[in-house]
């Protein structure tokens, strides 16, 4: 009986030494003092279990398999079998963006390019085909085609006359239904703009769109009462175009205030820049209406330059904006242009390239301007009476004197 008891309570002191239930402090958890997370015990003594094996060692024999090759029985050698686990194929990298233009530089010259009399090579003539296109439209048209392109063809000339049809049509097509208009007097006409006689609609897109003075790009004076009214309709905006760039003088000259974008710490004179950006703005459809317009060619500001670095550098001849104006206006139906040469040097005979842009303008009149502002002819006078002559029709596109 004795015996049974002692052995009882033995059992109990090793049920109450592995229960922590029974409050033994060997199974009290313990937490760190710095984390207050709970300590594990196991923690770094973790041991693989039998049977299983690590999937990383398998990875790294496998590699070490591929390095060398094994033998068969008979002493062949084995190629290594590939891995059934395909690796991942970069991304393709993303086609790179187009730059943003935040300042628009000037075009570069062609070589295809004419610049002028003095630069001109030696070669057959070409085949100009002139379209005579009456008064009020955009005329003439003119095509000059290489002699050297239409002799390297070969064979007979061909017949450019449109090929038959096999199939003629002959299924009958209903006529349009004719919509008639209502009658003056009638409750539902209404008079419109439209409806006015064509000499009165003038006389309101003169008195809307005419200035007395000059339109000079830097200080517009009547370019905000065009906008609303352009956008009434297409015939509205196609006659009142006709008047506001045909019957207007504008004023193109250099801007000598500064710009730059705002991460730019140097700013940058504007000036022919604007300019350009109105002629490209217009579009080429309102470039044919312009009639009478006047240049005033000035050198870059010191002051607002002092990036360029010489004088040189600064002349008007060297502006690649104001290449590109003179590139622009090649196609205007131009009746009276007037030039004002200003600058700290004359424009003379050497000057080639900038004298080769300026005579492909063409128009009736041409007039050298003085301005009392600047002293002295900035340019040689039998220069500019070569530049005359060729810069002036010989058979004039607009009636007027002789």
């Amino acid at each position: 009986m004795a015996q049974g008891v002692n052995q009882s309570q033995s059992d109990a002191r090793g049920r109450a030494s592995s229960s922590p239930e029974l409050g033994s402090p060997s199974h009290v958890i313990q937490y760190n003092k710095q984390t207050g997370r709970p300590i594990r015990r196991s923690a770094g003594q973790k041991k693989n279990v039998a049977g299983f094996v690590d999937s990383a060692m398998i990875e790294e024999y496998e590699e070490e398999a591929s390095d060398s090759l094994s033998e068969d029985e008979e002493g062949n050698p084995v190629l290594p079998k590939r891995s059934s686990k395909r690796k991942r194929s970069p991304s393709p990298t993303p086609p790179p963006l187009d730059p943003i233009i935040y300042d628009e530089a000037p075009d570069e010259q062609s070589d295809e390019e004419t610049l002028g009399s003095l630069q001109r090579h030696p070669g057959p003539p070409p085949i100009t085909l002139q379209f005579n296109v009456p008064l009020g439209f955009h005329g003439p048209l003119v095509v000059k085609l290489d002699s050297s392109v239409l002799d390297a063809i070969d064979g007979p000339p061909r017949d450019l006359k449109p090929p038959t049809s096999r199939r003629r049509r002959t299924e009958s097509v209903a006529p349009a239904a004719t919509v008639i208009p209502p009658k003056p007097g009638s409750g539902s006409w209404r008079a419109g703009f439209l409806d006015l006689p064509p000499e009165l609609r003038n006389k309101i897109y003169r008195f809307v769109f005419l200035d007395d003075h000059d339109l000079i790009i830097l200080r517009p004076t009547n370019f905000c009462k065009s906008a609303a009214f352009l956008r009434c309709c297409k015939l509205v905006h196609s006659e009142g175009c006709s008047v506001l760039y045909g019957e207007n003088r504008f004023v193109f000259e250099r801007n000598r205030n500064t710009r730059s974008p705002f991460w730019d710490p140097v700013p940058q004179e504007i000036g022919y820049k604007d300019c350009r950006r109105f002629l490209n703005m217009i579009g080429p459809e309102n470039l044919q209406y312009l009639r009478d317009i006047k240049f005033i060619f000035e050198d870059a500001n010191p002051g607002s330059t002092p990036y360029l670095g010489s004088h040189e550098a600064r002349r008007y001849i060297h502006d690649g904006h104001l290449i590109d104006c003179l590139r622009t206006l090649r196609g205007a139906k131009l009746r009276k242009l007037t030039l004002m040469f200003a600058g700290r040097r004359q424009l003379i005979r050497t000057d080639v390239e900038f004298l080769g842009y300026l005579e492909q303008l063409k128009a009736d009149e041409i007039i050298h301007s003085l301005s009392r502002w600047f002293y002295g002819n900035k340019i040689n006078a039998p220069v500019f009476e070569s530049l005359k002559e060729r810069m002036t029709r010989k058979k004039r596109l607009y009636a007027g004197k002789e």
